[in-house]
């Protein structure tokens, strides 16, 4: 995984490297969800910290 950057307004970036099918299969995710792909990674990090009691 890269370094996190940070944007002009203040949100870091994550830099996530995925195989095709990997890719295809968060699009399609997210479409069926009707949501963008990076809103679909926070919703899924913060169901997962719910989960897990992480605050």
């Amino acid at each position: 995984m890269r370094a996190e950057k940070q944007e002009a307004t203040g949100k870091k970036q994550l830099s996530v490297v995925l195989e095709a099918i990997e890719l295809e299969t968060a699009k399609k995710v997210a479409k069926k969800r009707g949501v963008s792909t990076s809103s679909l990674v926070r919703m899924l990090i913060l169901d997962e910290a719910r989960r897990l009691d992480i605050q």
